[in-house]
C-alpha cells in the first residue's frame, strides 16, 4: 500500500513538472 502511494506522489510530481 506504501509503495503504490508512494508512486501516485511520484507520478504527481512529475506531472507537476511537465505541466510548469
Amino acid at each position: 500500500m506504501a509503495t503504490t502511494k508512494s508512486f501516485l506522489i511520484l507520478i504527481f510530481m512529475i506531472l507537476a513538472t511537465t505541466s510548469s
